[in-house]
């Protein structure tokens, strides 16, 4: 981690702006995009550039139409349909079924689970259900919940990476947070010559990538901004569900591992960052001393017989507090890189002959990966 981006240098206004912030400010900030885009783009012109495209595409369809026919309207299923689904994957699922018209298209839930969603929207429409999952395990699960709701479903077990696909012909494929190259294989791969139509909301772009991304579409490709991996998580760093107490401790670890960095960066004499693996947070009840001794023993660095731990340990707190002001810019521009992420796989959907729309299906408490493509065979 860099004590200060690079972009520090040529914009010190913004970073001072960023720096001046109170805790509270800060805290506000993370929690509103809309406000975040606006701080930033006050002092970042070419933010505020990106303002309308921003703003059109929460809520509103490419094209300026409207999400579901009103604001976010959930379908009316009835509670004895969704259970045994946790909570939040409720509520996500209602909001997904609403942009489902009725039809004839047997359905194809994609990397399926326990096929929750398929199963679902199989019983309330009374379409026939296929199911692709790789895990046995959550397959026979899915089977048996289908059996118990009348729901008719066949299951396929694979790798949806590694082996074919048997896709019904005509079929509407159903993809709710299918993660990097799992929704990539689909829009690219062989499964949507034979598709009627498809609803994908994307999830986690960076999944299986071995380098920069490559653009999907020609148009993407012309205009590539040949975003890094790192880039292209930058889109799904954002956590609106988490306990407070989750946040505290996950806060308490990053400036512990800044700390350990600070430590680093005095004894190897080298101002730069030593990529150390990440730790889960239960490590929080050994203490600052045994984990920077953990993290030191696995890069082969020599601690000295003392170190004065809780000089590093506030080292720690203010690097992360710094670092907590200065991540806004780059936070501020999640949504715009995710936009571009998911207007490459609709400009793909169009180029294989499908007519899409881009809209949000749900509001952002729900899941902030509320984008939707619906896709339908000309």
């Amino acid at each position: 981690m860099q004590v200060s981006p690079a972009w520090c240098a040529a914009h010190p206004e913004l970073a001072a702006d960023c720096l001046a912030l109170d805790d509270a400010a800060v805290a506000a900030l993370r929690a509103d995009p809309a406000a975040l885009q606006a701080f930033v783009g006050a002092r970042l012109p070419a933010l505020e550039a990106l303002a309308p495209l921003l703003g059109m595409a929460e809520g509103m369809a490419v094209g300026m139409a409207p999400c579901g026919g009103s604001a976010y309207a959930a379908s009316a299923i009835a509670p004895r349909a969704l259970a045994g689904i946790p909570g939040r994957k409720q509520q996500q699922i209602a909001h997904f079924a609403a942009q489902l018209a009725p039809g004839p298209e047997p359905l194809l839930d994609w990397c399926a689970g326990k096929a929750h969603l398929g199963r679902t929207l199989a019983r309330l429409q009374q379409r026939p259900l296929h199911a692709v999952e790789r895990d046995a395990a959550l397959c026979a699960a899915g089977e048996r919940l289908a059996a118990r709701a009348g729901v008719g479903a066949q299951y396929q077990c694979r790798d949806v990476l590694r082996e074919p696909v048997q896709a019904p012909p005509k079929a509407l494929v159903l993809a709710l947070h299918a993660c990097g190259d799992l929704h990539r294989r689909l829009i690219d791969g062989p499964v949507m010559d034979a598709a009627q139509g498809l609803l994908l909301a994307p999830c986690c772009y960076h999944l299986w990538l071995d380098g920069p991304y490559r653009p999907l579409s020609a148009l993407a490709r012309q205009h590539d901004l040949a975003l890094s991996r790192n880039a292209v998580q930058l889109a799904v760093q954002e956590t609106v569900h988490a306990p407070e107490r989750e946040l505290r401790r996950q806060q308490e670890l990053a400036a512990w591992r800044l700390g350990f960095d600070t430590l680093q960066r005095e004894l190897r004499g080298v101002d730069t960052y030593l990529p150390t693996p990440s730790l889960p947070q239960r490590v929080l009840q050994q203490g600052f001393p045994a984990v920077c001794q953990q993290l030191a023993a696995r890069k082969q660095l020599a601690l000295p017989a003392a170190v004065d731990w809780e000089h590093y340990r506030r080292a720690g707190a203010q690097r992360l507090q710094r670092a907590r002001r200065l991540s806004l810019v780059r936070q501020a521009f999640r949504r715009a890189i995710e936009l571009w992420l998911v207007q490459d796989l609709r400009l793909r959907l169009e180029e294989r002959g499908y007519t899409t729309t881009l809209q949000t299906f749900c509001a952002r408490e729900v899941t902030p990966r509320n984008l939707l493509i619906s896709a339908r065979r000309r």
